[in-house]
């Protein structure tokens, strides 16, 4: 590297990374967990006060304010901060269980003091729980998306390639700048000189760079395939993260298993045993009973709307293909005139570009079959709600893979019968990472991931995401 290329690297540095530790996001976020975890007190101890304004003073909650040091030493040693690229089912899950016993620890030693109000102030801490293990993930989620616009979240990292292998996890790193890592530098070993892709400086592996990387304090190296010797790699870099280009295995479930010195990786189908059949189908129909009181008036509403609105039936039965195969009714509000099957023909034949989208994506970006009702039922994801009644029945879950159409299938290719051997579900990982804004390939990625992964604290977490989704609007179309 010569000097003018140094300078040129040093101002193009300077210009687009604050720091290059983590100290200032991780203390951040450390302050949004603040504000939710008061926020979440706050709300128990209101609905305490609500029930009988005697049992309890409402304000009092600040004074638990006296608590969060302590909280947030939990949540540090749980590995929660600085609180980049964590799974979002291990971060649903360490939140769950470091609040559950912070606040029953809390409640616990109310016990113990002389005080005429210590049962419903128990019950308010403790009534906290469910409220902050939901709110501190989601909170964080809109936060990191916030923080992520600013040049100040995040740390730069070095993407290390061989022949563009890491091009894939660039784009997805620039695409997402709330995971945290900013790509700042690609070193790619069959590079033939310098040169520059989206903005970000490619040089090949060399001595002066890799000195001109330590000069920056560069703490993040994410290895892509990367082919020559790594050696000084790991004895440099705080963080080096190894990313296969190939992803078959995408499972985060992996444990360790020794086989007298020879090391294996073992994971779990999850969704293949039986209590864990259980435990969400009890989650499905605990949301069932949770939401009837909202959801029962809304269908009711909007089922008069639709029948007054426009002609035809109020519900639009689509088969779907389910769990093993199983074909059955998946209910929607009826978002269409009643010759939209005729209309689709005609489209087809008549409309190469609208025919293509239709192969590419099974849907259209502005289909002209769709009432004015049905636009803003879609761009709500309100048509929806009937699958309530597929819920209800079993034939689908409130988390899975999207349920498919025969034609669709051939799409799957071998992941077919993969896709198939779960139960279909209302919202799921495509769902709440852009919807009808991702293609199959994605589509496919994003379910295959879910099943590998499934635990109860993935389903919380997707839940939670799709009302943020929902709210947004996001690839819903």
């Amino acid at each position: 590297m010569d000097k003018k290329n140094q300078s040129e690297f040093t101002a193009y540095f300077k210009r687009n990374f604050w720091r290059t530790s983590s100290f200032t996001s991780g203390f951040l976020l450390m302050l949004c967990d603040c504000v939710t975890i008061m926020l979440s007190i706050g709300i128990s101890f209101f609905i305490i006060n609500f029930i009988n304004h005697s049992w309890i003073n409402f304000r009092s909650f600040y004074t638990y304010g006296i608590y969060l040091p302590p909280i947030l030493a939990v949540f540090y040693a749980a590995g929660l901060y600085p609180g980049f690229v964590l799974p979002p089912e291990d971060e649903v899950k360490k939140f769950s269980i470091c609040t559950f016993f912070a606040f029953v620890g809390i409640a616990l030693s109310i016990k113990v003091e002389d005080a005429d109000d210590k049962i419903p102030l128990m019950v308010a801490l403790i009534l906290a729980t469910p409220f902050a293990s939901l709110m501190l993930p989601l909170g964080r989620e809109v936060a990191r998306h916030q923080f992520g616009k600013h040049k100040w979240y995040g740390v730069p990292a070095v993407i290390y390639e061989s022949g563009k292998s890491g091009m894939f996890i660039t784009e997805r790193l620039m695409k997402r700048p709330d995971f945290g890592y900013k790509p700042a530098i690609i070193i790619d070993s069959k590079a033939d000189g310098i040169s520059v892709l989206n903005g970000i400086p490619v040089y090949p592996p060399s001595v002066e760079i890799f000195e001109e990387i330590k000069k920056r304090g560069i703490k993040v190296a994410i290895l892509c395939d990367y082919e020559p010797d790594i050696t000084d790699i790991n004895s440099y870099y705080r963080y080096t993260i190894q990313i296969p280009k190939i992803q078959d295995t995408n499972t985060i479930t992996m444990n360790v298993r020794d086989f007298g010195g020879i090391l294996g990786f073992s994971s779990t189908h999850n969704l293949t045993k039986g209590f864990g059949l259980l435990l969400k189908r009890a989650v499905d129909l605990f949301i069932l009973l949770l939401s009837s009181p909202v959801t029962v008036p809304v269908i009711a509403v909007v089922a008069a709307i639709v029948k007054l609105t426009s002609e035809g039936p109020v519900f639009y039965g689509h088969k779907r293909i389910g769990k093993n195969g199983k074909e059955f009714k998946c209910w929607k509000f009826r978002s269409m005139v009643v010759n939209a099957d005729k209309m689709l023909d005609k489209i087809l034949a008549e409309n190469p570009d609208m025919r293509a989208e239709w192969e590419r994506d099974r849907k259209f970006t502005n289909d002209p079959r769709v009432t004015k009702i049905g636009k803003i039922l879609r761009k709500t994801s309100i048509d929806e709600l009937p699958q309530f009644f597929n819920i209800l029945v079993g034939e689908m879950s409130f988390v899975g893979p999207r349920p498919v159409t025969t034609p669709e299938l051939t799409k799957y290719g071998h992941k077919k019968d993969f896709i198939l051997s779960v139960q279909p579900g209302l919202s799921g990982m495509w769902q709440i990472s852009g919807r009808s804004d991702t293609g199959y390939e994605e589509r496919i990625t994003l379910d295959s991931y879910y099943i590998q992964n499934w635990s109860i604290w993935l389903d919380l977490w997707i839940i939670c995401k799709t009302i943020y989704v929902v709210i947004k609007g996001k690839g819903a179309y």
